[in-house]
């Protein structure tokens, strides 16, 4: 599994905290990040290459437009035989094969939910609780110091709003898979539920 790790505790998938890479328990895919999108799409040709016989997956933001982080995602996977078609990846995520390289399982899930423009804060945002008044300040003064020159690009507004609700949290500024381990997150939202069903169903794992 290559992406920006997300976390998946409360959700049967129990991958301990703080464990280094090669401590993942034995029924668990390994998570590896690639450090940029550009770095993750370059790794989809070798990964599934080098799978041999395991399922893969990738994990990326959709970033905007959605449509042209897809057809980048498709040329790749075209590479090592893996047909997708389509506009925009399936909205529960996308599985497919490679019969070339004899890999069962090539799976990719574009953030936040294979449908919008967006990331993984656009994901993080959808896991917060519709009432909660926080998120709502954290937009409204995240607009504000924009206004006062605050320099975060149009595109990392989502990502100052979330981190300005997580330094309003029982523990200020914790990471987003400690906050997620905290249950500042909601884990039933509908999208928390789609890609588990999808990662689920791309490593053969049990509900």
């Amino acid at each position: 599994m290559v992406s920006r790790q997300p976390a998946l505790p409360h959700n049967g998938l129990d991958y301990p905290p703080g464990r280094k890479p090669w401590e993942t328990p034995p029924d668990l895919p390994l998570f590896q990040q690639a450090g940029s999108v550009d770095a993750l799409l370059d790794s989809i040709e070798p990964n599934v290459k080098a799978s041999t016989g395991r399922p893969v997956g990738f994990i990326l933001d959709a970033d905007a437009p959605i449509a042209s982080r897809w057809q980048a995602v498709r040329d790749r996977l075209a590479r090592v035989g893996v047909p997708a078609v389509g506009d925009a990846p399936p909205v529960d995520g996308f599985i497919g094969e490679s019969t070339r390289f004899k890999v069962p399982a090539v799976g990719v899930w574009l953030m936040p939910d294979n449908a919008r423009d967006g990331k993984l804060e656009d994901f993080l945002a959808d896991l917060i609780a519709a009432d909660d008044v926080l998120i709502g300040h954290a937009r409204k003064a995240t607009a504000e110091a924009r206004d006062l020159g605050a320099a975060f690009s149009e595109p990392d507004v989502i990502k100052a709003e979330v981190h300005s609700w997580l330094a309003w949290q029982g523990e200020p500024g914790k990471p987003y898979g400690q906050a997620m381990m905290a249950r500042y997150f909601q884990r039933d939202a509908a999208v928390a539920a789609r890609f588990v069903a999808w990662f689920r169903r791309l490593y053969g794992l049990a509900e």
